[in-house]
Formats: C-alpha cells, sequence, structure tokens
C-alpha cells in the first residue's frame, strides 16, 4: 500500500507538471497569436487610413479645381464682353447659386486704379449700371477697387472695398497678372467678414483670375482686372470631405505654401479621435499655386465593432482552451476515459472556434471586395441624372425653335458642355478603376491593323487640319485587345489634341524589339511636356502645364500606366527630337510569335496605308 500511494503521488505530481506546462506553452503561444493579429490588424488599419488619405486628397482637388476652372470660364466670358455693365456680369454670373458651390460666397470684379482714378472708376461705373456703387480707397499705391459683385451666401457684398486693404488678396491678384492663370490666396478673414462679431468671423482664401480683354475688343489682349471668388474654409471642407468621412475621420486643412508661416485653413470635426497617434496621416495638395497640407485622424467610429475585439475574443478563447488542454493533461494522467471523453469535447470547441473565426475572416474579405467595387459603382450610377439634364436641355431647345433666345440659347450649350465633360470624367473613373483589374484575355493582335482602325476614327470626321500618321512594319504582339487599344487610342488621341492652335499634328509609330519585350512608341510634335512633370503626368487627375486651354479630365495616362502595368510592362515619355513628346511602353514578346523586322517599309501586311495626312 505505501508503494502503492507513492506511486500515485509521482504519477499525480508528474501529471500536474505536465498539465502546468501545457497551460504556460497554451497562454504563450495564445498571447503571440494575439499580438499578430494585432499587427496584422495594424498594418490593416494603416492602409485603411492610407486608401481614405488619397480618396479626400482627390476629392479636395477635384472640388478646388472646379472651381478654378469655372472662375476661368467667367473670367473669359467678362474679358469677352465689349464694355463690361452691371447686368451683363448679373447675367454672367447667375447660375453660381444653382452650381452647389459649398462654401463659395461672393464673386466680384474688381478694377486697378491710382489716387487720381478713383473718383472718374466711381462715376463710370455708376454709369455702366452699378448705382450703390461707393468706393473706399485705403492708403496704398495701387489700389484694387470692387466694382462690380454678387453674394452667393445672402450677406453683404465688399463692393466698393479696396482689396489692397487685404494684403492676402492683393498677393494673389499680384501672382494671377504676373502668371496669366487662377491663382489662390493664403487664408484670411475677408474684408466683407471682419464687421462680423468675433464669433462668426472665419477663415477664408480667394481665387483670383485676370481679365483679359477679348480680341474684338478695343482693349484686346490688356489687363481689364480680376474676377475673385471668396470661399470659406470650413465650410468648403465639409462641404467635400463631410459624405466620404462618413463620420468615421475629422481633417485639418493648413495653408503650408509658406515655410514657417503655416496658416489654419480649415477644420472638421465629425467625433472624438482615436487615442492612437499613429493612426494620424497627412499629404499636401497644389491648389491654385498654393501647397495646402491634408491631415486626417481617426473617430472612435473608424474601427469595426469586430475588429476592436477580436483580439480580447483570441486571448480569452485561447486562454480557455489553454487551461481545457491543461485539464486535459491532468485527467490523462489519472484516469484514459475520462481524459478521452475531455479530449473529444476540447476539439469540438476547437473545431467549432475555427469555423467562426473562419467565418469572420470570409465578411473581412467580402467587406474588402465591396469597398473595392464601390467607387465603380458610385461613377456608374452617376451617369443617370446626367442623361435626364441632356434629355431636359433637348426638351427645352425644341421648345425654344420658334423664338430662340441667344442668351438661353447660350446657357443651354455651357449646361451641355458641362455635362458633357462630367460624362468623359465618369467613364475616365470607370476605366481607372477597370483598368488594372481582372484577368487578361490575351490574344495575337495586328498592331498595324489596330493602328490604322483607331487613326481612321480619330481622323474620319476632320475637314480641316487633319493630322499626318505614319507607321511602318508593326509586329503582331499578344495582349487584351481591348485594353491595349484603349491605351494607344489615348496615346493617339492626346498626340492629334495637344498641337498648337492653328496647326496639325504629326505622328509616327513604330515599334522595335529590346530582348523579351517589343516596345512601342508613339511620338509627335505638338506642345510638349516640361521636364519636370514626365513622372508626375502619370498620376490620376494630374495634367501637365501648358495643357489648361485643351479639354480633358487628366486620367487618360493614370489609365494608359494601369494597363501597361497589368501586362507586365512599362510606359514612359520624353523628348522627341525636333520638338515634342514620345510616348513608348512595353509588351512582353510571346514564344510563338515570329520576329518581325523592325525596319520601315512602304507597306505595312495587314494592307493598311503607310501614312493617314490631311489634303486641305
Amino acid at each position: 500500500m505505501p508503494s502503492t500511494s507513492c506511486t500515485s503521488h509521482r504519477i499525480r505530481r508528474t501529471g500536474v507538471a505536465m498539465a502546468g506546462i501545457v497551460l504556460v506553452l497554451g497562454l504563450v503561444v495564445t498571447v503571440v497569436v494575439a499580438g499578430l493579429l494585432a499587427a496584422v490588424q495594424n498594418r490593416q488599419t494603416g492602409e485603411r487610413m492610407d486608401r481614405h488619405l488619397e480618396a479626400m486628397r482627390t476629392v479636395i482637388t477635384t472640388e478646388a479645381h472646379r472651381r478654378v476652372e469655372l472662375l476661368g470660364h467667367l473670367a473669359a466670358a467678362v474679358g469677352s464682353q465689349t464694355e463690361l455693365t452691371a447686368e451683363e456680369f448679373d447675367a454672367i454670373t447667375f447660375r453660381l447659386a444653382y452650381r452647389g458651390l459649398a462654401g463659395t460666397s461672393e464673386v466680384g470684379f474688381a478694377v486697378s486704379a491710382d489716387d487720381a482714378q478713383v473718383q472718374a472708376v466711381q462715376r463710370a461705373w455708376r454709369a455702366r449700371g452699378s448705382a450703390d456703387l461707393t468706393v473706399r480707397p485705403v492708403q496704398t499705391e495701387e489700389h484694387r477697387l470692387v466694382v462690380l459683385s454678387r453674394s452667393l451666401d445672402g450677406l453683404s457684398t465688399a463692393l466698393g472695398s479696396d482689396l489692397s486693404a487685404a494684403p492676402e488678396a492683393a498677393t494673389a491678384m499680384d501672382e494671377a497678372r504676373r502668371s496669366g492663370q487662377v491663382t489662390a490666396s493664403p487664408a484670411y478673414v475677408l474684408l466683407r467678414d471682419r464687421a462680423l462679431p468675433v464669433s462668426r468671423q472665419r477663415v477664408s482664401f480667394v481665387l483670383a483670375a485676370p481679365v483679359y480683354g477679348a480680341a474684338s475688343a478695343p482693349d484686346a489682349g490688356l489687363l481689364r482686372g480680376w474676377l475673385l471668388m471668396g470661399v470659406r474654409g470650413d465650410e468648403f471642407a465639409d462641404g467635400a470631405l463631410r459624405p466620404i468621412s462618413q463620420g468615421a475621420l475629422n481633417a485639418t486643412l493648413s495653408d503650408v505654401s509658406t515655410p514657417g508661416r503655416e496658416r489654419l485653413l480649415a477644420t472638421m470635426r465629425t467625433g472624438e479621435p482615436l487615442a492612437k497617434a499613429d493612426l494620424s496621416r497627412q499629404t499636401t495638395v497644389t491648389v491654385a499655386g498654393r501647397q495646402w497640407r491634408l491631415q486626417i485622424e481617426p473617430t472612435a467610429r473608424f474601427s469595426a465593432a469586430g475588429d476592436s475585439h477580436l483580439r480580447q475574443v483570441l486571448l480569452v478563447c485561447g486562454a480557455v482552451i489553454s487551461i481545457l488542454l491543461a485539464g486535459l493533461v491532468l485527467v490523462l494522467s489519472t484516469s484514459r476515459d475520462r481524459a478521452l471523453a475531455r479530449v473529444t469535447q476540447a476539439t469540438s470547441a476547437l473545431k467549432a472556434d475555427i469555423a467562426r473565426r473562419r467565418e469572420v475572416e470570409a465578411r473581412l474579405r467580402e467587406r474588402e471586395t465591396e469597398l473595392e467595387a464601390f467607387a465603380a459603382v458610385a461613377a456608374h450610377d452617376l451617369k443617370s441624372p446626367l442623361t435626364v439634364i441632356m434629355g431636359y436641355c433637348e426638351l427645352v431647345e425644341d421648345n425654344l425653335q420658334g423664338t430662340p433666345d441667344p442668351q438661353v440659347t447660350g446657357w443651354l450649350s455651357r449646361i451641355r458642355s458641362g455635362t458633357s465633360r462630367m460624362q468623359h470624367l465618369i467613364d475616365d473613373l470607370l476605366a481607372y478603376a477597370a483598368a488594372g483589374d481582372g484577368a487578361l484575355d490575351l490574344a495575337e493582335i495586328d498592331l498595324g491593323r489596330m493602328v490604322a482602325d483607331i487613326v481612321m476614327e480619330r481622323t474620319s470626321h476632320l475637314d480641316h487640319d487633319r493630322p499626318h500618321v505614319e507607321f511602318g512594319r508593326l509586329p503582331v504582339v499578344v495582349a487584351d485587345s481591348p485594353r491595349l487599344r484603349q491605351v494607344l487610342d489615348n496615346l493617339i488621341g492626346n498626340a492629334i489634341k495637344y498641337v498648337r492652335h492653328g496647326s496639325a499634328a504629326q505622328i509616327d509609330v513604330s515599334a522595335e524589339q529590346e530582348g523579351g519585350m517589343w516596345r512601342i512608341s508613339v511620338a509627335d510634335h505638338g506642345i510638349g511636356i516640361p521636364a519636370d512633370q514626365r513622372d508626375s503626368v502619370f498620376g490620376a487627375f494630374t495634367r501637365a502645364r501648358g495643357s489648361e486651354g485643351y479639354p480633358g479630365t487628366g486620367l487618360g495616362l493614370a489609365i494608359c500606366r494601369r494597363i501597361v502595368d497589368h501586362h507586365g510592362g512599362q510606359i514612359r515619355v520624353e523628348d522627341n527630337e525636333g520638338g515634342g513628346t514620345r510616348f513608348s511602353f512595353t509588351l512582353p514578346v510571346a514564344p510563338r510569335v515570329a520576329k518581325p523586322s523592325s525596319a520601315r517599309q512602304n507597306t505595312p501586311e495587314s494592307g493598311f496605308p503607310l501614312s493617314v495626312s490631311g489634303s486641305d
């Protein structure tokens, strides 16, 4: 009996020691797995913040560009008037109140004058219909007097004010006069708001566009003044960013154009920020010559409930499983039958936990897929209201056929033009979203035939200034036909479009083999791309300097880059000999395709002509 008792105690001690080891190992593994899960969650959260930052940067850039482009068009319209009157100014700016420009408070026209001209300016513009004009000059060498104004927020206007009293506005006007471009001012409180109580004064900025006399006017090419648009920073940021933040992000906009003189422009708060400071993100946005810093931070709504509690659930489950396993080891040391029953129960619990974790992971993957499809679906649904707008424009035109009003006809033309630009932008957004996704449908493509088809589509409707397009013997390549056609159509279309006014495009398409790749080039003699922007032009919504007077969304080259990357190639841009630009991209050479000569021939094998050129 003593021997049996000692053996029993020894077995019990051994069982307790083994159970303790199992428990410690289980807890260590649980802690390590929880740490790995936390690292994965932090990485995924950081990636989400990066995507939100890019989306907000795109929205800020788009909304700012929208106002800059609109102000540029209005400045051109004002400059086209032979002798601008208050009535004509009201007609030109009438539709601004209905454009949905969040934060836009006022649009006005300012002219320059010295001390001797102030009263003459007042009399002249009163005679042109600005009956309430009373100028209020300040002590400066050059006055910038607001002689026409339209309020867009129902408050008083800056009519008669001397904008020289606001150094920020004067700086923007001087830069606009120097560059000939729409320019943004530093952040400041508008003159019209300085009479309000301090609690109601808000930080704003001004967009200034130079107004030049049109070719048919007596002052053709001369500076008439400036068209100015006041924008309140908080309302601008709130209107642009709140819809996509959905209460999950706080945002701050600051003007950082001058080092050491940062100015807060706007703050958007949707909730209490999270305690984790490392989740904050910031980027720089260029707006009409100014550098803005966009900074975002997550709120308590940013993290989903499953994400915030998954690690705690894992720790609890791991601890419970560790205790169960330790208990099983202890039971195994005393009773085989009881141990088998406990092992069966613990295995069932473990399988159920794994199944729950797999279900959670499947839901997370489904949510990520839905978010990736959101951009494409949203852009697609935006087409329906544009179709309605175009339909009603046609109905209005049909009803006006009997008694056409030139002014109404012009307004309808602007609506159609803006709707068309929006349709092109949505189409480009859809193409950009789909360019790098999905499997490639590879097939052999006669590159010469495809180039000839594109040239025919691009030039068949032109009567004058027909482009001269040359291409020699082009190879058969293996690629996704619709996507490759989109790349070539964008590059050839850009070469046709970006030429100096009054001249015809000259384009050369060629291909040569470099090792295991085909290099396909599209060269032109157009306006060219500045050397410091040849890398950035492939970014979304990015356009090179000098392209402001040409239509476009800034997505064409970004789509080309995504398609070429998806094929495993590269795209680049460089100077063309004799002036212009040369775009080239690479595609892998298919092993089964015979290597054609890259030398130029008189006629390609496809039977299409060597060149397409205008005879007018």
